[in-house]
């Protein structure tokens, strides 16, 4: 398994947020974790990321420990995250946004074929190459937050909430997108309130109630579970 959760505790203070999860992403597949708004989805990101340290359990990569790694750290062992709310560096160009993702990477020929696949996945970043980021719209700053991630070459992608606040054509092109990143063989952790989107094109994923997993299977069983959707996805 290239990444599992293993009984993961994470608290905010007195809070607990997630309650002993335990999920696994595969080689080569993109996993969604769905529920609703404060359920303990982007808590498990952070997790992961070493944003948070976890109270008790243990995240797994490749068969080695990433629990108490800083984000750094985990963000050099190719585990990337593209945080809710894009925080992309309004005063910088697309390019220097781009440029600033593939900060640490010793080789630039490969950076510079990964920008190419940016580039055709997002054509609109290319146009807008040379434009200030904090005049994008909404949907191109959620281009270049994704495509920032991707130029430090993850082979694990963890994408939170990118379709919040966007229009539904755009949403589509976002799904488009992550199904087009998935193919090129980057590995997706992906957080969505968008549940009906995330589980068509989840290869597996979890639904989280109160920081606990009530349910699992492959995204299309899910999608077809009315008994599941009722209970927990509205």
């Amino acid at each position: 398994m290239l990444l599992e959760t293993r009984d993961l505790h994470v608290s905010y203070g007195p809070i607990v947020a997630v309650r002993g999860v335990s999920l696994a992403i595969p080689q080569g597949q993109i996993v969604s974790i769905v529920g609703a708004n404060g359920a303990g989805k982007s808590t498990i990101v952070r997790a992961i990321s070493g944003e948070l340290a976890p109270a008790r359990g243990e995240i797994v990569y490749r068969g080695s420990t990433l629990t108490g790694l800083p984000a750094f750290q985990v963000a050099r062992r190719g585990i990337v995250q593209c945080p809710e709310g894009r925080r992309v560096f309004a005063g910088l160009t697309v390019m220097e946004n781009l440029r600033l993702g593939a900060y640490g990477r010793g080789q630039l020929a490969q950076a510079a074929e990964t920008l190419e696949r940016i580039f055709t996945i997002f054509p609109r970043l290319k146009e807008r190459r040379t434009q200030l980021a904090g005049t994008l719209s909404g949907g191109e700053q959620q281009m270049l937050a994704i495509g920032r991630a991707m130029m430090a070459a993850p082979e694990i992608l963890l994408l939170d909430e990118p379709s919040l606040g966007l229009a539904p054509i755009l949403v589509q092109t976002m799904f488009e997108a992550i199904r087009a990143i998935n193919a090129g063989g980057t590995s997706v952790l992906l957080i969505e309130q968008n549940a009906f989107m995330a589980l068509n094109i989840a290869h597996y994923a979890y639904v989280l109630r109160t920081g606990t997993v009530v349910a699992e299977g492959k995204g299309m069983d899910l999608l077809k579970d009315e008994d599941t959707i009722r209970a927990y996805l509205g």
